[in-house]
C-alpha cells in the first residue's frame, strides 16, 4: 500500500531556495495531535488557574488591609493608654486640694485654689490671662538639636517635645502664666516640672540641673523655674521642653517662632 506524505513549502520574496519539508501522514497526524492536546491544556490550566490567582490577589489585598488596620488600631490603643498615663499622672500630682476646672474661656480662666497652700497664692481665685496662659515665650535660649516627632507607629520612636542645647546652668523660664502641678526627680528626665496653664494646655521641662519652683506654687510667664542640666538619661546639657493640650502632643516650634529659626537637627539640614 502507497503512503501518503504532506509537503511543507515555504518561499522567500527575494527568490532564494524555497524551505521544502516532507512529512508522512502518520508524523503530521501525531504532530496536529500534539498541539492540539498542548493547547487544550493551556486553556484548562488558564480556566483552572486564573480563579485562584484572582482569589489569591483579593485574599493577599485583604490581608494587606488588615495589617494596615491593625497598625492603626495599635496606634489609637498606644496613644490612648499613653494620654490615659499622663492624666492619671498629673491628677496623682495635683493633690487633692487643688481642684482645675476643665473649661475654656475666650477672656480668661479660674483656678480655685484654697488660701494656705501656697505663701504666693492669697486668693480663692487667679484669673489667669487667655494671651498668658498660651505657652509662645521660649523657656531658654539655644539651638534644636532634636525636634519633634509623633509618627511613628511605636510610642518609643516618637519624641513628644523638642530638644534645646544651651550652657549648663542657663535659666529656664516658665513658657507661660500657670501653676506648678509637678516638680520633682524623674529616672528618664531628671529633675522635671511640669506645669498647668488652664484651658487645656500642660508645659514640660525636662533635664534640669535643679528646679527652683514647688508644686501648687504659681508662676509668670517668663519667670525662672529652674536651671538647665544634665540630669535623667541624657547625653549633654539641653533641655527637653513638651507642650500638652487636652492630651495632645503639640511641636513647640509651632507655638514659639523663635525655634524655628535655631533648628540644627537632622531633619532640618538641607531646607
Amino acid at each position: 500500500m502507497k503512503k501518503n506524505y504532506y509537503t511543507l513549502h515555504i518561499l522567500a520574496d527575494n527568490k532564494e531556495k524555497p524551505f521544502i519539508r516532507t512529512f508522512s501522514t502518520t508524523t503530521t497526524r501525531i504532530v496536529i495531535s500534539l498541539l492540539i492536546v498542548t493547547i487544550v491544556s493551556t486553556i484548562v490550566t488558564i480556566c483552572l488557574s486564573l480563579p485562584k490567582a484572582l482569589e489569591y490577589n483579593r485574599v493577599s489585598a485583604e490581608n494587606e488591609q488588615l495589617i494596615q488596620d491593625r497598625l492603626i488600631v495599635t496606634k489609637i490603643l498606644s496613644d490612648y493608654n499613653q494620654i490615659r498615663q499622663m492624666d492619671q499622672y498629673i491628677r496623682s500630682v495635683l493633690g487633692a486640694d487643688l481642684s482645675l476646672p476643665s473649661i475654656d474661656s475666650l477672656d480668661f480662666d479660674s483656678l480655685f485654689i484654697p488660701p494656705g497652700i501656697s505663701n504666693q497664692l492669697t486668693s480663692k481665685s487667679i484669673e489667669i490671662s487667655y494671651l498668658e496662659n498660651i505657652p509662645i515665650y521660649p523657656p531658654v535660649d539655644g539651638y534644636i538639636t532634636q525636634g519633634f516627632v509623633n509618627d511613628h507607629i511605636f510610642t518609643e520612636d516618637n519624641h513628644y517635645g523638642v530638644d534645646v542645647a544651651a550652657s549648663e546652668g542657663e535659666p529656664v523660664k516658665a513658657a507661660a502664666s500657670g501653676v506648678v502641678v509637678f516638680s520633682n526627680w524623674t529616672y528618664h528626665l531628671g529633675y522635671m516640672i511640669i506645669i498647668y496653664h488652664a484651658n487645656g494646655y500642660f508645659t514640660i521641662y525636662g533635664h534640669n540641673q535643679r528646679n527652683i519652683v514647688e508644686e501648687h506654687q504659681y508662676v509668670n510667664r517668663g519667670e525662672v523655674i529652674g536651671y538647665l542640666g544634665n540630669t535623667g538619661i541624657s547625653n549633654g546639657p539641653h533641655l527637653h521642653f513638651e507642650i500638652w493640650r487636652e492630651g495632645n502632643p503639640i511641636d513647640p516650634q509651632s507655638m514659639i517662632y523663635s525655634y524655628r529659626r535655631s533648628d540644627v537637627s537632622i531633619r532640618n539640614i538641607g531646607r
